[in-house]
């Protein structure tokens, strides 16, 4: 047996290596030649996962185990695009009636051809839930009267902050163009054979 015939046809795995064109850099004496490195991971059953149509025909194994859920037709199919994605579990179905994910009805497909709402291969969009910072402000027309003990009362009006909050006494938010995790960025593999 050989090594890699463990490992599952349809198995995405996480790879340090550089593999996209925008990564052909120099990383030592000689530039990174993404193309042979390619070349040597597909040589050895893997595939970068970078949303390419492939032949059914020509990776018939791999098809077999993904069919058209990333996108495809009648005689091509396409490999997941994990570039700059997350990836998040099918959220399946629970006999508890548990949602873990509540926006299911908004997961489109990835590409022509692909699965949508609560199967593998469906996208969903990045978002923000929805919320609202309200806070309490004392009205500089009416100072409250307070004694001992005594909560503000008078005067007191609910604001809404009306603009981005760019600092507080815990420091500067972070903020962004998207909501995000902290994260790491690498670049994924499909076996195909």
């Amino acid at each position: 047996m050989l090594p890699n015939q463990s490992i599952p046809v349809g198995v995405v795995l996480p790879y340090a290596g550089p593999l996209a064109n925008s990564e052909n850099t120099s990383t030592g004496p000689v530039p990174v030649n993404i193309a042979q490195i390619r070349a040597n991971l597909a040589s050895t059953g893997w595939l970068f996962c970078d949303g390419a149509t492939l032949s059914i025909a020509a990776y018939s194994q791999l098809y077999g185990v993904i069919g058209t859920a990333f996108g495809g037709d009648a005689s091509n199919f396409c490999l997941p695009d994990l570039r700059g994605r997350f990836v998040r579990g099918v959220s399946g179905t629970f006999d508890d009636g548990e949602v873990r994910d509540p926006d299911i009805a908004s997961r489109k497909a990835s590409a022509a051809g692909g699965n949508a709402a609560n199967l593998v291969g469906s996208l969903q969009t990045d978002a923000f839930q929805g919320h609202e910072h309200d806070y309490n402000g004392i009205s500089a027309t009416a100072p409250p009267t307070l004694g001992p003990g005594d909560a503000p009362t008078d005067g007191v009006i609910a604001q809404v902050t009306s603009s981005e909050v760019t600092q507080s006494p815990d420091g500067d938010p972070r903020v962004s163009s998207e909501t995000r995790p902290l994260n790491l960025s690498l670049n994924h593999i499909i076996r195909y054979c």
